[in-house]
């Protein structure tokens, strides 16, 4: 018998391809999870289809990683992997051999697809022929064409074979993996509107039903709501290295609502999540860390004048922190570059900040609430002195002086009345702490009665000492008092056309080339989008290094906007633009601000942008380290 199951398993190995798929465990012999992971849940095997022989191959993709490696491996095909591709992934049939693309199994709804990479140029005819014969040689009840890029989507009237767009997929996936990472704790279930009145505490593991636009410090979030690799929560959960899953079925849950309230380990893989019972003595033992050593942060204070943009660098974190100094550098780029920063910018230092704070006595407030709560951590107490700060911070009035330096400030670099005063610390914006959505960014308009810039900076002031932050930087052991807020100024955008944000590396697929770019209509939020809004959400490869890429200007769509109609919200020259400036913007950081040690593909930036005017000007307003 043991000598039977040696060879039966050998004989398996040894299966290269099937020249057809009679059945589901056909493919399963043959599937391997798909090189891109944009979609959870999801089988995949690759399949060639030779034009000259008309011989359709499913690939053993266990054994062939790559279609080049079954074609020059199995079918001895005498190319180089550059020739290889340069001829099989072009619209022309000249030396064109193979027909080459993927079988995606959607778990969610048993479905299957074919789909093409990227920068295949494959014409409509041959996309006909291929699907048709992959349909006639698989036992594939519900089977589509995928249009994966803007340039199949803009096929699709001409194709005339089933198809599937990214937004189907998108919207029937019941699983996604968020931030895999894992972690032990008790398994909680909490409604959204509870979520500041429960006492959630490090130790819980939450299951949560409705878009959260705080994420708690928690030992794992399971949430209801499918969310963007941007979105705050996606951002906090990978910064802080807990596990974060998506399942829209996590409420039903009867596997799950068995161990409620109980000692759990919480694991998130890219296909699923493990849920498993552990004891109590268990989880103090894997809980059980060396304590973080203590993190100080430098805050320059001598600067007592507002500061022009032309005079910030990445040296300035210190006086006007991360957001601001960053800012600075843009301002240099943007000479060169195709692309525009936010008019009008200066920095409020750090200076006015810490001179407002003693005169308002919330600095005595300050040391004795850090105090406080590392003796106690008390957290009903802690909230209590934090509104107590906030409160003398807004109830305080600013020096008449700064006030005038600002609207002569403002009006020495334009005619803009409406500014944005952003939050800019230096507990944000840093490698190790991205801070996003800690602080508030508020608008104000020079002469008006109610918004005035008052008020403006001493909210941004304030935020500060929001409960989130403070809880954020003391999960990160960061020094209370070393901690400041600077303001970033600069004009607002009232009616802009687009917004986004971009991480430039491609977080579907390690080490690989591409920018991550979600985008929205107008001013809809893509970080905390309300309950049933999606993004576009794209890959983008222009500006890269490769030619292949950047000859065919490739924009491969992962989900639409529900918000516009199901059309992209930015062109695909727009798109490919911004992809463009992306990496000009990560070149410069990569090599002369951060010279990382990093490889160049694993490096990232989050970057957020802005389509603005009739023009549709492409806006450049933040970059910040993407810490994941």
């Amino acid at each position: 018998m043991i000598l039977f199951l040696l060879i039966t398993n050998l004989a398996y190995c040894q299966v290269n391809f099937k020249n057809n798929l009679k059945s589901e465990s056909d493919f399963n012999s043959l599937k391997t999870a798909p090189v891109t992971k944009k979609y959870g849940r999801v089988d995949a095997l690759k399949v060639v289809y030779d034009i000259k022989s008309k011989q359709l191959y499913f690939i053993n993709s266990k054994v062939y990683k790559y279609h080049y490696k079954f074609c020059s491996g199995y079918l001895n095909i005498a190319q180089s992997l550059q020739q290889f591709n340069n001829t099989n992934y072009k619209a022309e049939h000249k030396n064109k051999r193979f027909l080459l693309g993927n079988i995606n199994h959607y778990l969610a709804n048993d479905s299957y697809s074919l789909e093409l990479s990227p920068i295949d140029d494959m014409q409509i005819n041959d996309i006909k022929t291929f699907y048709n014969a992959v349909k006639k040689a698989t036992y594939f009840k519900n089977f589509n064409f995928f249009l994966n890029t803007a340039r199949l989507e803009n096929l699709k009237s001409a194709i005339q074979i089933p198809t599937l767009s990214a937004s189907d997929l998108y919207g029937d996936q019941t699983y996604q993996a968020v931030s895999t990472q894992k972690s032990y704790g008790i398994l909680k279930f909490v409604n959204v509107d509870q979520l500041t009145k429960q006492n959630i505490s490090k130790q819980d593991i939450i299951v949560i039903n409705q878009p959260i636009l705080e994420l708690p410090i928690t030992a794992g979030v399971i949430t209801t709501i499918l969310q963007t690799p941007l979105s705050h929560i996606s951002v906090l959960g990978k910064n802080r290295q807990i596990p974060i899953a998506a399942y829209t079925k996590a409420m039903q849950s009867k596997v799950l609502k068995q161990y409620k309230n109980k000692y759990v380990s919480f694991e998130v893989t890219l296909d699923t999540f493990y849920i498993k019972p552990i004891s109590k003595a268990q989880f103090i033992r894997k809980t059980k860390k060396e304590k973080k050593k203590t993190l100080f942060l430098t805050k320059n204070t001598t600067t007592k004048t507002l500061i022009n943009i032309d005079n910030l660098n990445q040296k300035s974190i210190n006086t006007v922190g991360g957001k601001a100094a960053n800012f600075g550098v843009l301002y240099d780029l943007a000479k060169k570059e195709e692309f525009k920063i936010p008019e009008s910018a200066f920095a409020i230092p750090f200076y006015f900040y810490e001179a407002h704070l003693k005169t308002s006595g919330a600095d005595t407030l300050v040391k004795q609430m850090v105090y406080d709560y590392k003796i106690n951590q008390d957290k009903t107490v802690l909230a209590k002195q934090l509104k107590a700060i906030q409160k003398r911070i807004k109830n305080t009035p600013i020096a008449t002086k700064l006030i005038k330096d600002i609207e002569a400030k403002a009006k020495s670099l334009g005619n803009y009345t409406r500014l944005r005063f952003r939050s800019s610390t230096n507990a944000e914006d840093i490698v190790g702490f991205s801070g996003a959505g800690l602080y508030d960014s508020k608008t104000g308009i020079i002469g008006h009665q109610k918004k005035t810039i008052e008020k403006a900076i001493k909210k941004v002031w304030s935020s500060l000492w929001y409960q989130r932050a403070f809880l954020e930087r003391d999960y990160f052991n960061i020094d209370q008092n070393s901690i400041a807020m600077g303001i970033l100024v600069h004009r607002s955008f009232p009616n802009e056309k687009a917004n986004g944000v971009a991480i430039t590396k491609n977080l579907y697929r390690k080490n690989y080339l591409g920018n991550v770019i979600n985008v929205q209509v107008g001013e809809a939020s893509v970080v905390q989008p309300e309950a049933g809004v999606t993004c576009d959400q794209i890959i983008c490869y222009s500006g890269s290094s490769s030619k292949l890429y950047n000859q065919k200007r490739i924009v491969e769509i992962i989900s639409h906007s529900n918000l516009n109609n199901g059309n992209l919200v930015m062109s695909e020259t727009e798109i490919i633009n911004l992809s463009e400036q992306l990496e000009k913007i990560k070149k410069h950081y990569y090599y002369n601000v951060y010279k990382s040690k990093q490889k160049y593909l694993e490096f990232g930036l989050d970057i957020e942008f802005k389509l603005d005017g009739e023009n549709r000007d492409l806006y450049i307003k933040q970059v910040r380290y993407f810490n994941d």
